[in-house]
């Protein structure tokens, strides 16, 4: 009796684990981003970039990888959902002046990851009065 309750827990446990790993290879994102950017402390060139939610225990941390694999980024974001704004998967970012800002991730399903800002971008934010945002939608595939 002991072995088939684990042999069931088993199951269901790989079935959890295969379950997050599927959603999370189903949430990437492909996008092209035509100018420099920011997240945290870190200047990303432009350029092609992929980005894929891994579940955690205690919620989801975004990898941001460019094209050439030589960038890979975890973010740490936090769970929103979208009341207004197109339902497409993207990337939006603040912009002050000639600085773009990663702000959330937005998955295409009316929810999104947002980011945290940055000390920097806190600092850009009180001294300049209008924020712009940039949308960087999700390349179709075979188009990169």
């Amino acid at each position: 009796m002991k072995t088939r309750i684990l042999a069931i827990a088993g199951a269901v446990l790989l079935s959890i684990v295969t379950a997050g790993e599927c959603r999370a290879q189903a949430r990437a994102l492909e996008l092209n981003v035509p100018f420099a950017f920011e997240v945290g402390n870190k200047t990303l060139p432009a350029g092609s970039y992929r980005v894929e939610s891994v579940p955690t225990g205690a919620g989801t941390l975004e990898m941001l990888c460019n094209g050439n694999g030589d960038v890979r980024l975890t973010i740490s974001t936090i769970a929103v959902t979208l009341k207004n704004g197109p339902t497409t998967s993207a990337l939006v970012f603040h912009q002050y002046g000639h600085r773009y800002f990663l702000a959330q991730i937005r998955t295409g399903d009316g929810h999104g990851r947002e980011v945290f800002p940055s000390r920097q971008e806190k600092e850009l934010a009180r001294s300049v009065q209008s924020i712009e945002v940039a949308l960087v939608n999700q390349v179709p595939a075979g188009h990169q």
